[in-house]
């Protein structure tokens, strides 16, 4: 750990981002990491893409497993998965079998992203009932009565059942 660090519980891959300038304006280096930061967000950020990764990463491999763990239409999966694969997260290989046997998994520079998934899970799994609760509250001081947004389910009810019983 880092002198900068001692006492603290940051890992030393993390630091405070500083402002640096006094005119009040971002320099060269913030736009370049804002921008770096959007490019990376950007991979994963479109709809099933976080739930791909995972799932890969936990060894689901074929096509039709992946789509038994999600409400999904397998024309929105197969988009996904070729997506991920164009950005050279995910690997298509196909077996030359009757019948063909299509397996994708997660290429190294695919798998170098679980981690920062991972800490967003942590993050998300520490902070999400406080970001939750600022949004109530905002709502109620700004008069805005918004009533619970009910999400579409992400997961199969199987996908869902096992993963109560194994819990």
């Amino acid at each position: 750990m880092s002198a900068a660090h001692e006492g603290t519980s940051l890992p030393t891959a993390l630091r405070v981002v500083r402002g640096g300038r006094d005119d009040g304006w971002a320099g060269a280096n913030d736009r370049e990491m804002i921008e770096a930061t959007a490019a990376a967000v950007a991979l994963f950020s479109a709809k099933w893409k976080v739930d791909l990764l995972f799932l890969l990463a936990a060894g689901i491999r074929r096509h039709g497993r992946l789509n038994d763990h999600l409400l999904v239409s397998k024309k929105v999966l197969s988009e996904g998965l070729k997506s991920l694969e164009r950005d050279g997260l995910v690997r298509r290989q196909v077996f030359a079998e009757t019948p063909v046997r299509v397996e994708y998994s997660l290429t190294p520079l695919g798998r170098s992203l679980t981690g920062p998934l991972f800490a967003i899970w942590e993050w998300a799994d520490e902070h999400l009932d406080a970001v939750v609760a600022a949004r109530r509250d905002c709502d109620l001081r700004n008069g805005n009565v918004t009533e619970a947004l009910e999400e579409s389910p992400r997961f199969s009810a199987a996908f869902q059942v096992r993963s109560q019983i194994a819990s």
